[in-house]
């Protein structure tokens, strides 16, 4: 049985271009789905830990506010595992079908980078209003908090946004990594974006 001319010719001009064996690709390409596919499992374990938490926090705090804002946190929690496996979920390279790999590597490489550069919407953003109402039902709690708001609290803000800060900062820097392999692409392939 002989194959398609047209597929023979793609792969001749991808070795004369000088692209890594198509072995080699694959290989990638299986790597890169298990470190998606674990990490969004990290991911959703974490995200049950928020709910779980804070749903309990819903009926054991002693102030409405933080009641409130624990809530609020939970549908946050579900939003962003919604859109975490709309955005970024991990995708075998084995449902490429007939697609050219390295075509099915790239629009995994781009999907992925779009959903990080894109990750303070929908993966930060939705967690503020909870946070910062919880942080002020419990700056104003009369038993906690007699004289209103101290320096813990000012710590404590400053933690929480130095650790959104470092999750924004460390997606960037994954997004230019991933854009990099995207250039690695499309210099072998010619394809452009």
């Amino acid at each position: 049985m002989t194959e398609d001319p047209a597929k023979q010719a793609w792969q001749a001009s991808v070795e004369i271009a000088g692209a890594p064996p198509l072995e080699e690709v694959r290989k990638g390409a299986n790597k890169f789905y298990r470190f998606i596919f674990w990490r969004n499992a990290v991911e959703y374990a974490a995200g049950v830990i928020v709910v779980v938490s804070f749903t309990t926090y819903v009926f054991t705090l002693p102030v409405l506010l933080q009641r409130i804002a624990s809530a609020m946190i939970v549908v946050a929690a579900f939003y962003v595992l919604w859109q975490l496996h709309r955005r970024a979920s991990a995708v075998p390279p084995e449902s490429a079908g007939t697609m050219p790999l390295y075509q099915f590597v790239r629009v995994q490489l781009v999907r992925q980078r779009d959903a990080l550069r894109g990750i303070f919407w929908w993966y930060l953003f939705p967690f503020i209003p909870g946070m910062g109402l919880l942080l002020a039902g419990s700056m104003y709690a009369p038993d906690t908090h007699p004289d209103g708001p101290g320096w813990r609290d000012a710590l404590g803000l400053t933690v929480i946004t130095a650790v959104f800060y470092g999750v924004w900062w460390l997606n960037q820097r994954a997004v230019r990594k991933l854009q990099t392999h995207i250039d690695e692409i499309d210099a072998l392939t010619g394809g452009v974006e």
